[in-house]
């Protein structure tokens, strides 16, 4: 009987760090700002974006709320000083596929993307690097690598 109740005591406690989170303040990583994208619905929309950046480079991240590692982008990557500072200067833009509507089918095709996450960049031309790609998670330091690499 006593093992049972250390077990449940374990579990209540393992169940209880969310709201934990909740009551007392999230975590220091939580509270940084993030990047703030401008949201673009279709592949009409999207080339307007890239045009109007006017010889400025664009990151373009495919998101749904249903993707985890498109979550832990946000949280975790997108959220880093390191990552932030080095997309100053970059047109930041997204796209929401979480309805996986006609529209968003269309330009996941247009774009040749297969799964999420996905990050494409495009130069100040608005031709896209395919080379630069980014398909699945990449934590904030080897992100801030990739991008200084694109910027080189």
């Amino acid at each position: 009987k006593g093992q049972v109740q250390i077990i449940l005591l374990a579990a209540a406690l393992v169940s209880a760090r969310p709201l934990q989170d909740w009551a007392f303040g999230a975590p220091a990583v939580e509270q940084q700002a993030h990047l703030t994208f401008t949201r673009v619905n279709s592949v009409a929309e999207l080339n307007q974006a890239l045009a109007q950046a006017k010889g400025q480079p664009v990151m373009l991240d495919l998101y749904a709320d249903w993707c985890v590692a498109c979550k832990e982008f946000e949280k975790y990557t997108f959220s880093s000083p390191d990552v932030q500072q080095a997309l100053k200067g970059t047109v930041l833009l997204q796209i929401d596929v979480t309805k996986n509507s006609p529209q968003d089918v269309a330009l996941l095709k247009h774009l040749q993307v297969l799964g999420l996450p996905t990050i494409l960049f495009f130069n100040a031309e608005g031709q896209e690097q395919p080379e630069r790609r980014v398909t699945g998670f990449m934590d904030a330091a080897a992100f801030s690598a990739h991008l200084r690499d694109w910027q080189a």
